[in-house]
């Protein structure tokens, strides 16, 4: 009988597993500014962004609408960002607010700190590369 698992490891079981490991430093590094890095993500975003709609800020960050509007609620609650009420999901802006600038701002050298062990432990080199081939990816299946 031919063994019917591939030879070949899995790719998208080594990105997850690498996915969460990169989650788990991050969210590490930002544990003292009581953020995760998925609501750094969020907040920088939003601040960037100008006040956008529930999906352009999924868009740009490559989430689900409803991972998005999960991971605002908590932020909403917590007066770092107001939803803008409006017709239909979209109609509404989401802004960030000062208090929610002021976490970004102390939150930052936290994320810095993380993205320094990244780059010396993988090298300039490889760190480009690593981008480079992570948006092949994204390009192959999209």
């Amino acid at each position: 009988m031919q063994d019917p698992t591939p030879s070949l490891p899995c790719l998208c079981a080594r990105v997850r597993r690498a996915s969460r490991a990169l989650t788990r430093a991050y969210d590490e590094a930002l544990a003292p500014a009581g953020l995760t890095v998925m609501q750094f993500s969020a907040l920088r975003n939003v601040e960037r962004m100008g006040d956008p709609t529930l999906t352009a800020l999924a868009q740009a960050t490559g989430h689900e609408r409803s991972a998005m509007w999960r991971t605002l609620q908590p932020l909403a609650r917590e007066g770092l960002v107001t939803l803008g009420a409006g017709r239909g999901r979209d109609a509404g802006r989401i802004e960030i607010t000062e208090a929610g600038s002021a976490l970004l701002e102390r939150a930052l050298p936290y994320w810095q700190a993380a993205q320094d062990r990244l780059h010396v432990g993988l090298g300039e080199d490889r760190r480009r590369a690593l981008i480079a081939l992570l948006s092949e990816v994204e390009v192959v299946l999209a």
